[in-house]
């Protein structure tokens, strides 16, 4: 056991003192790779050098362990032939086993059946006791792997002991770790460079987006990532960044946009309040009718600025996430009629119907869901002539609420479809002005319904009226 023991120390420290070098490099380089904040480049590079160094080191110990354990075995394999072939067939007459011993760097010993020595080349290889099977010795004047085998010889059962001196067969598979190891070195040198290189190629592509990126500032939105040279994951990863500064371009144009509109309607009111107030400050002071008509123009333009501002802040918490619907179980078809009466009462100049024959409950903000009903009835209000009809419908199907809103006012072109939710949007700005409002209205019904997790369909053609219908679920 203690020889065993002896011959693993010694493999170990032969790989520990021929691959030291490779370990250390690796260490170094897994070390350098965690630890160290070099670029991203750098760092896949010493990934990729790493795992192939892991390679060619496992590859390395698999060819000298393969060519060490081939070489032991031929040697004993071919001392054991021999000398099986030496062995006397009468008598003990081992002189050609002592010839065969000093030419081949062996050393045979012969127990009778009871484990007496009975021949030994070297004698003093017997005091290391009897062998079994295979095992290695180191006896001073060389390193011995031993084999023995029980025969039949002479008339008598004989067991052979051989031992090999097997150090040439290691200082062979030193050398050859030596070899390996300088190709090694070889191989690793090239091969740093030349992943260096490659990922110099593959990070082009990712250079060239940081600096389109760091470009990309208020004044020029429209810069995008060219996707031409990209492949894979970058070209998708490009894509898809191109996609978001699209809607963020979007975004802040139709903020610019808003602020813009915004400004313009807080402009008129304020410019008509500022005259009526240069007009009281000349003559208000005396003349009553003036003082009057400036009053009234002055209420009428701060109840506008007023509802514009309500407005603008409702649209503002939304665009924050701030906005809060305060939701409870309500007769859905009891507001609706209540909003129709209310209807009927503001606006004679309309035949306003109402078609609601069933009782139908929703969970939801009821002041909200009746704010988003009246602004597409006085939407529809707006663009009908006098005398025209509106029809206020409800019903349901398995998986919604339906409200319908239909008129036979103007109707809108399919351009104008495709705005009508867009803030301060108007399809005819000088009939809105005379119609009053901001161009907000369908904005913030549009806000209340997705709020709601609902939907807006919209069908209208010019001159054949409109019919909006809201989509709630249960």
């Amino acid at each position: 056991m203690k020889n065993k023991g002896n011959i693993r120390k010694l493999i170990k420290t032969i790989f520990k003192i021929v691959f030291f070098p490779v370990y250390f490099f690796i260490a170094l380089i897994r070390f350098t790779s965690e630890k160290i904040g070099f670029s991203i480049r750098l760092k896949l590079s010493l990934i990729y050098v790493r795992k192939l160094l892991n390679a060619m080191l496992w590859a390395g110990i698999i060819v000298i362990l393969a060519f060490g354990i081939l070489k032991v075995y031929n040697t004993i394999a071919y001392n054991y032939k021999s000398v099986s072939n030496l062995l006397p067939q009468e008598g003990r007459d081992y002189s050609k086993i002592e010839n065969y011993s000093r030419d081949n760097r062996v050393h045979v010993l012969i127990y009778d059946s009871y484990k007496n020595v009975v021949f030994a080349t070297e004698p003093a290889l017997a005091d290391y006791g009897y062998k079994e099977t295979l095992s290695f010795i180191n006896a001073g004047s060389g390193f011995y792997l031993t084999i023995n085998e029980t025969i039949f010889k002479s008339g008598r059962d004989i067991i052979l002991v051989i031992y090999s001196d097997i150090q040439n067969e290691i200082d062979q598979t030193i050398e050859l770790s030596k070899i390996i190891l300088y190709v090694f070195a070889i191989v690793t040198f090239f091969s740093v460079i030349t992943i260096a290189g490659a990922g110099k190629g593959v990070f082009y592509p990712i250079r060239e987006m940081t600096e389109t990126v760091r470009d990309i500032s208020e004044s020029n939105l429209n810069l995008r990532l060219n996707v031409s040279g990209s492949k894979n994951e970058l070209k998708e990863l490009s894509i898809t960044f191109n996609e978001m500064m699209n809607r963020i371009e979007e975004d802040y144009n139709r903020q610019k946009q808003f602020v813009s509109d915004a400004s313009h309607e807080l402009r008129t009111p304020i410019a008509v309040v500022q005259g009526y107030v240069d007009m009281l400050n000349r003559w208000g002071k005396n003349d009553s009718e003036v003082l009057q008509e400036s009053i009234d123009a002055i209420k009428n333009e701060s109840e506008n600025m007023k509802d514009l501002v309500d407005k603008l802040l409702f649209l503002a918490r939304n665009d924050k996430g701030s906005l809060v619907f305060q939701k409870e179980e309500f007769s859905l078809t009891e507001m609706l009629v209540e909003t129709v009466k209310e209807t009927q009462i503001i606006d004679t100049k309309h035949k306003i119907n109402c078609s609601i024959n069933e009782e139908i409950s929703l969970y939801a903000d009821r002041n909200r869901i009746k704010q988003a009903v009246r602004i597409f009835i006085d939407n529809a209000i707006k663009y009908t002539p006098t005398g025209g009809e509106i029809n206020i419908g409800l019903c349901h199907d398995e998986s919604h609420i339906k409200i319908i809103i239909k008129d036979t006012g103007i109707g809108m072109t399919k351009e104008e479809l495709e705005h009508i939710f867009d803030r301060f949007y108007r399809s005819d700005k000088s009939r809105t002005r005379e119609k009053g409002g901001h161009g907000l209205g369908l904005a913030i019904a549009r806000v209340i319904i997705l709020g709601h997790n609902g939907k807006i369909k919209v069908r209208s053609r010019a001159g054949e009226g409109s019919e909006f219908t809201i989509l709630l679920g249960y």
